[in-house]
């Protein structure tokens, strides 16, 4: 019941920040009329219903939205706004201090700080050697590795990894039809969500440490 919940609190939730969305955008692609964002949002927030408090729920259904709305400007304009990316950053470590302290978990918490100091300070030194990152990339990483952080180091590690393999291999397919080619840019934030929500559900199967 609770995935249920959750997933529909996200969909209308992002479907209730649209106009939100598009005022973020400075385009008008098509995709920023496709309603993309809410059944991605749904997705996300079904999984945040399999977290283990109301507490994660809540900061994960948030995780949730915003990974909408970010991953359909991201697409249309390769960019990651910091009028989403910035307060996101505040709302995360809120909602994970909340957590922390109804669940009694506070190394969780130092964990998940740390990770997003040390996915943040790797993906800007990434960014300034990396045609295809951008520093709104780099502030969404230090989500991601709060996201991921907060259940483990593996993760971080994983996540990390999913991010980057998922990337290449979506550039690999683009090349292959066409759509692409090898000067073009791609944007990372859509992967970069992807890996972390992967890095979650698998470090617990593949790295029992």
């Amino acid at each position: 019941m609770s995935v249920l919940i959750c997933a529909l609190v996200a969909g209308a939730a992002a479907w209730a920040l649209t106009g939100f969305m598009r005022r973020c955008a400075t385009s008008d692609a098509p995709i920023l009329r496709s309603l993309l964002h809410v059944p991605v949002a749904a997705l996300l927030g079904g999984l945040a219903g399999l977290a283990s408090s109301w507490t994660q729920m809540l900061a994960f259904v948030v995780l949730a939205v915003a990974s909408g709305l970010l991953t359909v400007i991201d697409l249309a304009e390769e960019r990651l706004p910091d009028v989403i990316v910035l307060p996101l950053l505040g709302i995360t470590a809120i909602l994970l201090t909340l957590a922390a302290w109804v669940d009694g978990d506070w190394t969780a918490l130092i964990r998940a700080g740390l990770a997003a100091l040390a996915l943040f300070v790797l993906y800007f030194v990434m960014a300034i050697f990396s045609p295809d990152l951008g520093f709104g990339d780099v502030k969404l990483a230090a989500v991601a590795g709060a996201f991921g952080g907060w259940f483990g180091w593996g993760a971080v590690l994983l996540g990390f990894g999913a991010g980057w393999a998922t990337f290449a291999i979506a550039g690999m397919v683009l090349l292959a039809t066409r759509r692409r080619d090898r000067k073009s840019s791609l944007a990372f934030g859509p992967f970069l969500i992807l890996g972390a929500v992967l890095g979650v559900f698998w470090a617990g199967a593949l790295l029992t440490w």
